[in-house]
């Protein structure tokens, strides 16, 4: 702790800030860094090329301007290391970046009111009317752009931006009645001609401009800031959309740990006992310790109604992301990540949890401690995947109990039996005949013929598809899909034993998985050279 109490308070460090206001200060004193770098280099540049003009013409011809050459020479140097050392140094002080502020602004102001009063007070007397009759115009520009720039490049608040502007404003004027009090042209001209009154219109419209425009920029960023954090996490980039939430890279602030975060807008919820339900989900989904169930980390409701929750950030794909590229899966692979899920499904379904949306697009295949094609499986019934189109077969129903129709059991869409664990099997059985076929249990474009056909057609077997299935397999995953719930497995556990008698069980594993992963043909996959993707890129993604 510093043993100055002022320093603490004017002082702080970034790391200190609690609530979201003082987060946005720190982030505005943060961009005012690198904001103050950009106008010392844009005020240098110009400083720099009107000294070489003046030069050139030769506007520096009496010896108070002479000097005053020699200051706007400083004045470029000044300006120029306040750059430099903005690019190399964090000024983490406010107090000290103020400082450095006052330097930017102050020092150009002190100069122009110092070469204006010269201009006019020590130039040539033959050379006296012709620089009095360029009052007000060339007086106002400078000030102009230099108020609007404070506006533009220095973050504020509405109140010190009015201050400040005001400030800079009022100087010209109060300069051009002192030129006039030694100048009796230039008073004839301010006084009598009406060039003070068009001087205070021309500062005026721009410091209301300025203060305005500072005002907005000011509002604007701070809704950006808003929109970019939700509770302690900062959201980096937008990873997809559903029919109820989004989904977001995000980063926890101070434990810079990616995660994703998917977030429920309000406008999106069927009602207000929605969110109720997804909390209740999240916060049993949360209890769920098994690794091959994605973990949850935090969830929360903002105040403006957007409820989120926090889940574990997972380098890889999704199933149907893996077939749609490399086409069918080997046996031996698809044995491996469906024992996994059943694992997962396990605790679930002891823990009174039923997933009811079980998917490839809700299975994840992904690394872990450098361990490839680990799955995880997501979504317990919380925010679906949807496409825009009400009538596609991927549609997921929200807030109902179908789930996704492609994959959605019977009894379920019939409403004849309670759902229960043996529709999540189902759904895990037809899950399964998408990655072994390339293709799902019933096709078609719209959901509702494809609900008939689950309701009340027979799949064709999975051999058609692939003559080379292994039949034992064949037959676990045919025995999922059948219509009384009776005659299938009766729980996940029951699903994973069969799973474990297959011949290919056991084939599967890191080398298979690494050739997988990087697009290479591994045994029954087939070709897979048509897109294939990096491996280090993912797992550093």
């Amino acid at each position: 702790m510093p043993s100055n109490p002022l320093h603490a308070v004017f002082c702080p460090k970034l790391g200190e800030v609690g609530d979201s206001s003082e987060q946005f200060l720190a982030a505005q004193h943060d961009l005012a860094n690198s904001r103050l770098k950009a106008a010392a280099l844009i005020l240098f540049f110009g400083s720099a090329g009107f000294l070489i003009r003046n030069l050139v013409l030769g506007l520096y011809d009496t010896p108070m301007l002479q000097k005053l050459a020699w200051a706007h020479g400083g004045l470029i140097v000044v300006l120029g290391a306040v750059a430099a050392l903005l690019s190399k140094v964090h000024v983490g002080c406010r107090i000290r970046l103020m400082t450095v502020e006052l330097l930017i602004f102050g020092l150009p102001t002190l100069l122009f009111v110092a070469m204006q009063h010269c201009r006019v007070c020590d130039c040539h007397p033959e050379m006296r009317s012709q620089v009095v009759g360029a009052y007000p115009a060339e007086t106002a520009v400078p000030w102009i752009i230099l108020i609007n720039l404070y506006a533009l490049f220095v973050p504020n608040t509405p109140k010190r931006a009015t201050a400040v502007v005001a400030g800079m404003a009022l100087i010209p004027l109060v300069g051009a009645g002192l030129a006039s009090l030694e100048e009796p042209l230039l008073r004839q001209r301010m006084f009598g001609g009406g060039g003070m009154s068009a001087l205070t219109l021309w500062l005026g419209i721009a410091s209301v401009t300025a203060i305005y425009g500072a005002h907005r920029i000011g509002k604007l960023r701070r809704q950006a800031f808003d929109a970019e954090r939700i509770g302690s996490y900062t959201l980096k980039e937008k990873l997809g959309a559903g029919g109820m939430g989004e989904v977001h890279l995000a980063e926890h602030q101070l434990l810079k740990r990616p995660c994703a975060v998917k977030l429920i807008r309000p406008d999106k919820a069927e009602d207000q006992g929605a969110i109720a339900r997804f909390e209740a989900e999240v916060q049993a989904t949360a209890g769920l310790t098994h690794p091959n169930t994605i973990e949850i980390y935090d969830y929360g409701l903002t105040d403006d109604g957007t409820f989120y929750y926090v889940m574990e950030f997972l380098p890889g794909r999704n199933l149907q992301e893996f077939v749609e590229r490399t086409g069918p899966m080997p046996p031996a692979r698809v044995i491996h990540l469906l024992r996994q899920v059943c694992s997962a499904l396990s605790e679930a379904h002891n823990a009174g949890l039923i997933h009811r949306d079980i998917k490839p697009g809700n299975i994840f295949a992904t690394e872990r401690g450098g361990i490839l094609d680990v799955a995880k499986l997501l979504d317990f019934g919380l925010v679906k995947s949807t496409l825009s189109d009400e009538s596609s077969p991927e549609l997921t129903i929200e807030g109902a109990v179908i789930g996704s129709p492609l994959y959605a059991p019977p009894e379920r869409i019939l409403g004849e039996v309670e759902p229960d664990v043996r529709g999540d099997v189902y759904s895990l059985g037809a899950t399964a005949y998408y990655l072994l076929a390339g293709r799902p249990v019933f096709g078609g474009e719209k959901a509702l013929k494809i609900l008939f056909s689950h309701a009340n057609e027979t799949p064709r077997p999975l051999t058609e598809h692939n003559s080379e299935l292994p039949t034992d397999l064949a037959e676990i995953i045919m025995r999922c899909l059948e219509k009384n719930p009776d005659d299938r497995f009766q729980s996940a556990e029951e699903l994973e034993a069969a799973l474990a008698g297959c011949e290919d069980a056991g084939r599967w594993g890191q080398a298979e998985a690494r050739d997988a992963w990087q697009g290479k043909s591994v045994g029954d996959a087939g070709d897979t050279s048509a897109e294939s993707f990096d491996l280090e890129t993912q797992l550093l993604a």
